[in-house]
């Protein structure tokens, strides 16, 4: 009888001490997964950081290349700026009526007067000759009739939100342009741009990479090698004209003899020996463009790292305001009125629509110079082109850049390896 209870007391004390390490083993497994979450939110916010913190700095690398291109950047465009000297009453008075100046002095009405700006600076400090001939489109293209306009100093008003849709689609023009005419000028320099197909170019590469392995492996590094008879070949198929040989001559020499001082300059422009075809009509980088299939143009023309994209964004809205409530205000007033009574179902009554908000201040406007305006879509092109470059020099020296998912081409599209971060 006794050794029956001695058993069921072991027994017992058996299944609580199993009881036990059950429980000690379930609380660790629970420890382990909360603190596994705990981790992963750590690394989460840590990353948040880092993203925050990588934003600033290239933002303020942008903003250094401006200030060592000597150039103001535009104001908030909200209020009366005046960033500089300027005869407003000629402005006003000794241009418009007095119907006029009541458009231009009302409450709702935002007028910026931003000053004189070094152009040239903003355009040839920045972009080479033949990006220049699709910037100066692009403007005519976003400004329509008022990009040739004979006085400057007529007064234009419109939308906030217009405003803020050209400066935005500016910035990626020009985010675009760095993009290809960096590509452009790569492929300039190899000789491969006027190759009739893409086997072509692959095998002229293959053929200068194999005498350049020669080239390293002879016995005097300093004897000329059959590359120079390469580049030569090249260009007996693909003559250049002696103005832009000369022209690039001069560049290069310049370049070299200023090499501390480039690497410092805000523009920092591709350079190479590029051919102009502007006698034709067409610059030989628009025809380069028109070359790209849809898969290549839809991939180039995106933001490939979430930072661009929110800096772009960033830019904008420092600018305009809040572009959300622009977008609202917008769809409000287009969407409410009263004078139509019914839907939009068209393009121009939609822009009636627009047109009669913007008249009758029923949104937020804003009234510049056509200077003013001029000046905002070339800076806007040059943040865009300094944005890309900034975003290359990190990610290649660092890698920290977060790519964004590439865009879904349509069927039949394959992507071009050679574009990418």
């Amino acid at each position: 009888m006794k050794e029956e209870k001695d058993a069921k007391d072991a027994a017992a004390a058996a299944a609580a001490a199993s009881a036990d390490e059950s429980g000690d083993e379930a609380g660790k497994q629970q420890r382990s997964k909360s603190e596994l979450v705990l981790y992963q939110r750590m690394e989460e916010v840590r990353a948040m950081e880092v993203r925050a913190t990588l934003e600033d700095l290239m933002y303020v690398s942008i903003l250094e290349k401006f200030v060592l291109l000597q150039v103001e950047m535009l104001p908030r465009l909200d209020g009366f700026v005046d960033a500089g000297p300027a005869n407003l009453v000629a402005l006003t008075e000794g241009i418009h009526s007095r119907e006029a100046l009541e458009l231009v002095t009302s409450d709702t009405s935002r007028f910026v007067d931003a000053g004189p700006a070094n152009l040239v600076a903003l355009t040839e400090g920045i972009h080479s000759r033949e990006a220049l001939e699709l910037v100066r489109e692009h403007m005519l293209g976003v400004m329509g009739a008022a990009a040739s306009a004979k006085f400057s100093t007529e007064l234009i008003k419109m939308s906030k939100f217009q405003m803020a849709q050209v400066y935005a689609a500016s910035i990626m023009f020009g985010y675009f342009l760095r993009r290809v005419d960096t590509r452009f000028q790569l492929e300039a320099a190899l000789g491969v741009l006027d190759e009739r197909s893409q086997e072509e170019a692959v095998a002229r590469l293959e053929r200068l990479f194999a005498q350049a392995d020669d080239l390293d492996v002879s016995s005097d590094p300093d004897a000329p090698g059959p590359i120079v008879d390469i580049l030569g070949s090249q260009e007996e198929e693909d003559p250049i004209p002696s103005s832009s040989s000369s022209d690039s001559s001069k560049a290069s020499s310049s370049s070299s003899g200023s090499s501390e001082a480039g690497s410092s300059e805000a523009g920092s422009r591709p350079r190479g020996p590029v051919r102009s075809d502007s006698s034709r009509g067409r610059s030989a980088l628009r025809k380069y463009i028109e070359g790209f299939d849809q898969a290549t143009m839809i991939d180039t023309a995106r933001v490939v790292s979430a930072e661009g994209a929110a800096l772009v964004e960033r830019q904008t809205t420092a600018l305009f305001g809040d572009i959300k409530e622009l977008t609202q205000q917008m769809q409000e007033a287009v969407g409410q009125d009263e004078a139509v009574g019914q839907d939009v179902s068209s393009a121009e009554e939609l822009y009636s629509r627009i047109q009669r908000a913007v008249q009758t201040n029923a949104i937020e406007t804003v009234t510049m110079t056509i200077a003013t305006q001029r000046r905002c879509v070339l800076e806007a092109v040059a943040f865009g082109t300094f944005l890309r470059d900034v975003e290359t020099s990190v990610n290649t020296d660092y890698g920290l850049l977060t790519p964004l998912p590439p865009p879904k081409l349509p069927p039949g599209a394959a992507e071009d390896p050679r574009m990418g971060v």
